[in-house]
């Protein structure tokens, strides 16, 4: 599948298959929306009220993992059934994941989620000119697509700093 492809998927790209650290036992990766980001923030914000947990320099690596293990959660479903997750509860979730487990499950999340919606600053300077021109070509269904801001302010800015003349030849 094409970069342009992946980035007009976004959060509809096909789940990614992995095992589950240290098994045999498969999960999908699913990409998040905006929406779901959110709501693991305002679950981790939840969590430290109902608990009466500061914010602080002490609990700022809990909070954090926290948000991962709430992104996580959403992230991570059975292959079979997309919309069911791996656990039922985040409760479940936690108390079935190590530190480990945690720490490379998140970094093959974060790995499939650069993929799928890479930043422009990880684009060769090629990968860049071939989404720029397919943008130039189909401009209105590309752009409206592309779920990485990033990526589609540079595309933009791109496009604004080309000379007239460039504009005009589209293929």
């Amino acid at each position: 599948m094409s970069l342009i492809e992946k980035l007009k998927l976004g959060i509809d790209n096909p789940p990614k298959i992995i095992k589950w650290p240290g098994s045999d036992v498969q999960v999908a990766l699913k990409i998040i929306s905006e929406q779901a980001r959110m709501e693991a923030s305002f679950a981790t914000e939840r969590l430290f009220k109902s608990e009466k947990i500061d914010s602080n320099l002490m609990t700022a690596d809990q909070y954090e993992n926290e948000k991962v293990i709430q992104i996580l959660f959403r992230a991570l479903r059975c292959p079979d059934d997309l919309d069911k997750p791996v656990f039922q509860t985040i409760t479940d979730f936690r108390k079935a994941l190590t530190r480990e487990d945690m720490r490379i499950l998140i970094a093959e999340y974060t790995g499939f989620e650069s993929e799928c919606s890479p930043s422009p600053e990880n684009l060769s300077e090629e990968e860049f000119d071939k989404l720029l021109l397919e943008v130039k070509k189909n401009a209105a269904t590309t752009t409206s697509n592309i779920s990485s801001m990033s990526t589609l302010r540079k595309v933009i800015i791109s496009l604004v700093d080309l000379p007239a003349s460039s504009l005009k030849d589209n293929g």
